[in-house]
């Protein structure tokens, strides 16, 4: 009986931990950063991020965007990130 709650018990600790690590690997699936630059035919966006390196990233729709422009990129979805507007008078 004992054997069986203690084997219980680690299968639950066991889900839980890769249920976790899942939420966190699909945090992880967001790209920000600048546009370099667009290949139409096969719908791949190359952006270059804050720390200055480059990713390539299949996107589903490129309509709108354009080299230069801050995008966000989350699950094949790209659309333009929002800058705050600063200053005052």
């Amino acid at each position: 009986m004992k054997a069986i709650l203690t084997a219980v018990s680690l299968l639950l600790f066991i889900v839980s931990a890769d249920i976790s690590f899942s939420a966190h690997h699909e945090e992880k699936a967001v790209a920000k950063g600048t546009v370099t630059k667009i290949e139409i035919s096969e719908y791949e966006v190359t952006i270059k991020d804050d720390k200055g390196t480059e990713t390539k990233n299949k996107v589903k729709d490129i309509s709108d965007i354009k080299v230069g422009d801050s995008v966000i990129i989350k699950e094949g979805k790209i659309k333009k990130a929002v800058k705050p507007v600063t200053g005052g008078y």
